[in-house]
């Protein structure tokens, strides 16, 4: 029997995004923000005794990601390709999903979510998974996202190897966060762009229901 978890308050902090190297870089540019939602699991009626598992929403983390190259003529941005991916089915095991795919049971132990004992002991995802679904909990978990662009002509940045590498270019990202079978999402656009030297970053976001 399983347990079934449900997931609220998705949102973007304002306060959480971060702008990462930029025009006195040589190394990355981008953002750093955070996912934050609240995760609820309610054991079945007959938890104590039969649920040993528990029944999670697929996480979508959807990225549509845009290339251009500048005309030096025609002083444009010449639109190169795009790559559309659910990162997540992607890549699972990538360093951005750990707190939910390797994590999510046993960052509720952390006494910032106020455990009780029995599961504040728990050291094992596993152990903490199986306590939760027999004992119902919420908690709170972030997903962490940085996708910088290597700048200086590099290559890499999100969705695999650039399709335009040069020390003239923009990459435009748009996100759709959420989770499958949830109204809740949270939308941004990061947009880099590195001109000759100069990289210029930025970040806009709103969530809807």
């Amino acid at each position: 029997m399983k347990a079934r978890m449900t997931i609220s308050n998705l949102s973007v902090p304002v306060e959480r995004i971060k702008p990462i190297g930029g025009r006195s870089s040589t190394g990355t540019a981008g953002h750093q923000f955070d996912l934050t939602f609240r995760v609820e699991v309610k054991a079945p009626m007959l938890g104590k005794l039969m649920a040993d598992d528990i029944e999670c929403p697929q996480l979508e983390w959807n990225e549509c990601i845009e290339w251009f190259r500048f005309d030096t003529v025609t002083q444009q941005w010449d639109f190169e390709g795009k790559i559309v991916r659910n990162m997540y089915a992607h890549n699972r095991e990538s360093n951005t999903f750990r707190n939910w795919h390797r994590s999510r049971y046993t960052i509720a132990t952390d006494v910032t979510n106020r455990p009780p004992a029995a599961l504040m002991a728990m050291k094992r995802e596993e152990d903490a998974k199986k306590w939760i679904a027999r004992n119902g909990f919420s908690w709170n978990l972030h997903i962490r996202d940085i996708p910088q662009m290597g700048v200086l002509g590099g290559s890499g940045g999100g969705g695999g190897l650039s399709l335009v590498t040069g020390d003239t270019r923009r990459r435009v990202i748009y996100f759709d966060l959420g989770f499958e079978g949830h109204r809740e999402r949270a939308r941004l656009v990061d947009c880099v762009i590195e001109m000759a030297l100069v990289e210029f970053a930025a970040m806009d976001r709103h969530t809807s229901i």
